[in-house]
């Protein structure tokens, strides 16, 4: 798990990195540019730390479950952009209905939180979460299309990643006394 740490700090500090490269390149360039921008980074780095720790943890199981929710959220996704054919808030084009970009943040979310619990689900949701603000930020969607697109990458880890450590209740004892703790699994 150390090496997973290890890898989130890196990649995690790559993306800031990266942002504020992009906003000082272009400092002329309105805020909405570089908040979409960031969106845009994080949208794919979220699912590559994803992936990525799979890797590093030796967990081919854990590589098959991820390549499982994250195909079967952007294929729903995709699907449903192209048959919903919602146009977008700023009108340039019809597929603003799910938020694709959501989709993958969340994706590569749910399945840090599943496999390595709240420590590192709770950053990993609010950089989604930051994804979806973006879009709406931009121009680019709704709030209904960040949502949906935010359940479609929820759902897919519900449905096929398991939990790297599946102890949901465990007893501990510190001095005289026995603590009883309840994991949740979402």
């Amino acid at each position: 798990m150390q090496g997973a740490h290890s890898f989130f700090k890196i990649l995690f500090f790559f993306t800031i990195v990266t942002s504020s490269i992009h906003a000082s390149e272009n400092s002329n360039s309105q805020i909405v540019n570089q908040v979409e921008t960031a969106g845009d980074i994080l949208q794919v780095a979220l699912p590559v730390m994803a992936l990525g720790s799979t890797y590093i943890l030796d967990d081919k199981d854990g590589r098959s479950q991820f390549w499982k929710s994250y195909l079967s959220s952007i294929s729903l996704t995709y699907f449903l952009k192209y048959t919903i054919d919602k146009e977008r808030p700023n009108g340039r084009g019809n597929n603003s209905f799910p938020s694709g970009h959501t989709t993958a943040a969340f994706s590569g979310a749910m399945f840090i939180q599943k496999k390595y619990g709240y420590k590192y689900g709770i950053p990993s949701f609010l950089m989604a979460s930051f994804v979806g603000y973006s879009r709406v930020y931009a121009d680019k969607h709704f709030w209904e299309d960040v949502v949906a697109g935010a359940s479609i990458g929820i759902l897919g880890n519900l449905i096929f990643t398991k939990n790297y450590n599946n102890r949901m209740l465990s007893f501990s004892k510190y001095g005289d006394n026995i603590y009883l703790s309840l994991g949740v699994q979402l």
